[in-house]
This record gives C-alpha cells, structure tokens and sequence, in this order.
C-alpha cells in the first residue's frame, strides 16, 4: 500500500526535482550548441570569427606583417583552420613570399577553400607563366561562379595573353555583377579599346560617368598592355604586373 509523503518530505522532494529539471535542460542545450566531440564551444568559435576579421582588417589596409602575427596568436590561442591557412597564403603572397605561399595554397586545393586557394594560385602565377595562371582561374571560377574578383583577374589574365574574345564575357560578367566597382568595369573599357569598339568603350564609359581624363588614361594604359612583348616559352604576354589590372 502506498503510503502518502510528508509535508516535510515533500518540501525536500520540490527543490530536488528542480535541480534535476535544470540539469537537464542544461544537458539538452549542450547536446544542441556543443555536442561532444563537436570540437570549439561556441565562445570559441565566436573569439576566433573576431580574429579572423581582424587579420583580414590588416590586410585589407596592406598590414601584412601584422596580419601573419595575429595569424599566429589566433593560431596559438584557437588552432589551425583552413581559413588560417589561406588568410597566411595570401599574407605571404602579398610580401613577395611565393615559395612559402604555394606550399600554404597546394595544401588547401581541395576542400572547404578549394576556389579561394585555386584563385590565389591564379594570382601567384600571374606575373610568371600566364597559361598555369590562366587554369587556375578557369577552376577557381568554376567553384565561384558570382565571385567579381576571380572573374575579373580571370577577364585580366586572358587579355594579358592576348585572347581578347575570351576575355570579354569574363570582365562583361565581373563589371556586371559589381557595377560600382571601378576596377572591372576599367578593365572591360581597356578591353574593348583593344578590340577597337569605340562605340562600346563610349557607352560603357558614359554609362558609368568616366570622364574624359580618366578615360584617357585607360587608353594609355590599353596602349602599354598592347606594346607588351610575347612570350616566346609561353606564347604569352610578358609582364611584371599583378593579375588585376586598373584600379
């Protein structure tokens, strides 16, 4: 038979059921936010986003130095990530590093930062052999089909090369897709005044509000590019530029 609890049993009973009761939906949270084995808290995860962000704060001011050293703490403080990886890769390439940059991007070609690393290998190339710049490219784009700076270093590279047609829908693409960002479009207008359509040139640039000085800088700068010896070993420009092109 059973026997009806005590008030005094009941009072201890409340609190434990409680405790029991927040015990669990504390368990519930940790399953949903941070499962074992999950790895970084989310905290963690919440410290290194902040520290990512600033390193691509230093390099977006060109404070590479600084940017490897906070790599470094973050690296220290959170562990290594693909994203460290390329953040360095990038850091290295911008200080004239390659070898070191190569080895970071070769490691990352495969994965989560598949299109960025094939991108930086594009650009790592581009001032040495344009055709392995020129593939790298092709795949980054294909891997980020809406991205206007592989689209536009890709547009760049092709009319380095020579190949005009090829890179028309490239750079037509990245001016599209970023219509306020004067470097593509700059680029498309030095494009078509190599391909000699003055009345393109004349509607893209009116279209954007290029004025006559600027314009006639772009034509200079179209002029240089088409002065640029071939590569005989590449069947490809000769250039000591940066994939990228008019600012």
């Amino acid at each position: 038979m059973l026997v009806p609890a005590s008030r005094t049993e009941l009072r201890l009973a409340l609190p434990l059921a409680t405790v029991l009761l927040g015990l669990s939906a504390c368990g519930g949270l940790r399953t949903l936010d941070n499962p074992i084995g999950s790895g970084k808290s989310a905290a963690a995860n919440s410290e290194a986003a902040l520290y990512l962000d600033a390193v691509r704060s230093l390099m977006a001011q060109g404070q590479f130095y600084a940017a490897l050293a906070h790599i470094q703490e973050d690296r220290r403080a959170h562990g290594d990530s693909p994203e460290l990886r390329l953040l360095e890769a990038d850091a290295r390439r911008n200080l004239g590093q390659t070898r070191e940059a190569e080895v970071l991007y070769k490691g990352l070609l495969t994965g989560s930062q598949a299109g960025s690393a094939k991108h930086g290998m594009g650009r790592l190339y581009a001032s040495r052999d344009l055709p392995t710049a020129i593939r790298y490219l092709r795949e980054a784009s294909a891997l980020r089909p809406t991205d206007v700076d592989v689209r536009n270093d890709l547009g760049y590279a092709l009319m380095q090369a020579g190949r005009y047609n090829e890179a028309k829908p490239e750079l037509a693409t990245a001016a599209e897709l970023a219509p306020n960002e004067a470097k593509a479009r700059n680029n498309l207008i030095i494009l078509l005044i190599l391909m000699r359509d003055e009345a393109a040139v004349r509607r893209v640039a009116d279209k954007a509000g290029v004025d006559a000085g600027a314009l006639a800088r772009l034509r200079s700068q179209a002029q240089s590019l088409k002065q640029t010896p071939i590569s005989p070993q590449s069947g490809s420009r000769q250039t000591t530029s940066r994939t990228g092109g008019a600012g």
